[in-house]
């Protein structure tokens, strides 16, 4: 089923499709899969593979290709909409997984500029004219991470929208405030913003963010699509405390992180919660050279999050 995005379909709850690895470090398919259903149970409203969860960094080219095929299969019959990331060092690599992505029936793609060394404006601009010229009629969002040396202003995305007219939507970092965002994203209104999880409810209260790509439905699926649900019915007094509640926990992780010496890189962190909660079926290897969390780790994690939020582990 073709759910090809446009920028009033990309909307919702949208959530990074975390690797499993085997003992070994190798691709464990079968609990990929399994994660990628229970997600699908808890009616999230988009998938995407390869954003820092996923370990974009982490897999070669046959892997891409492999899992691609992979997290379509599972996805795309069941109607809910999908991103491939499609990350490299090049613009021919880049542009090589998403001509892949887009044979092989992905609804759209997210795109981070090279990271390995800085881009000037003139080298930004031609990346985006070049993957927007091989893959014309694929919708792209914009995965503005600090993580690749420069974040793009509004006034820069004004400038992508002339040379990448399929760009549809970016994916802000989490850290821009309550009033820096508006801002930036009014610079924009003709593509879809998507915040931070802990702005999220105050942004579609402002008309702002019709939704993000969320870590806390990797912890709490169900809880964070009834959050969401709860702020598009305009019950923001409801969908306000679901948000409260998961800023305490995250507060609390991250104290309890560095108490016991845990990591807290995204993969790290997100796959550490799945394990501490167990809802999703997925180890909290990451590949190497990053280390996961211990099962000493989640165990003790577990304890002290049961202690202070009940609510928050299954029984």
């Amino acid at each position: 089923m073709s759910n090809r995005l446009t920028r009033d379909t990309l909307k919702g709850i949208w959530v990074a499709a975390p690797l499993a690895w085997d003992e070994q470090y190798r691709f464990d398919e079968s609990t990929f899969r399994e994660t990628l259903r229970r997600l699908l149970e808890a009616k999230v409203h988009g998938l995407y593979t390869f954003g820092s969860t996923g370990e974009l960094h982490a897999i070669d080219d046959d892997e891409f290709c492999q899992i691609t095929d992979i997290f379509l299969d599972e996805v795309g019959p069941r109607g809910v909409p999908t991103q491939v990331g499609c990350h490299g060092t090049a613009t021919h690599q880049i542009v090589r997984k998403l001509q892949y992505a887009q044979q092989a029936g992905a609804d759209g793609a997210q795109v981070a500029l090279p990271f390995w060394m800085e881009l000037t404006d003139e080298e930004i601009l031609n990346f985006w004219a070049d993957i927007s010229a091989a893959v014309p009629n694929l919708p792209l969002t914009s995965y503005n991470s600090g993580r690749t040396k420069v974040q793009l202003t509004g006034e820069q995305y004004r400038r992508v929208l002339q040379v990448a007219p399929n760009l549809i939507g970016i994916k802000w970092p989490g850290e821009l405030d309550l009033e820096t965002f508006p801002r930036i994203a009014a610079m924009t209104p003709e593509l879809v913003h998507f915040v931070g999880e802990r702005y999220l409810v105050e942004m579609m209260k402002q008309g702002v963010a019709p939704g993000n790509y969320n870590a806390s439905a990797l912890w709490q699926p169900d809880l964070t699509v009834q959050m969401f649900e709860l702020a598009e019915a305009g019950k923001w007094a409801e969908a306000e405390q679901i948000g409260r509640r998961f800023a305490d926990v995250i507060s609390c992780v991250l104290t309890v992180c560095e108490e016991l010496g845990l990591g807290m890189m995204d993969p790290v962190i997100d796959k550490g919660l799945m394990a501490t909660t167990g809802i999703l079926s997925c180890h909290q290897r990451t590949r190497p050279p990053y280390v996961g969390w211990s099962d000493a780790g989640v165990a003790e994690m577990r304890v002290r999050l049961k202690a202070k939020f009940p609510w928050f582990i299954p029984a």
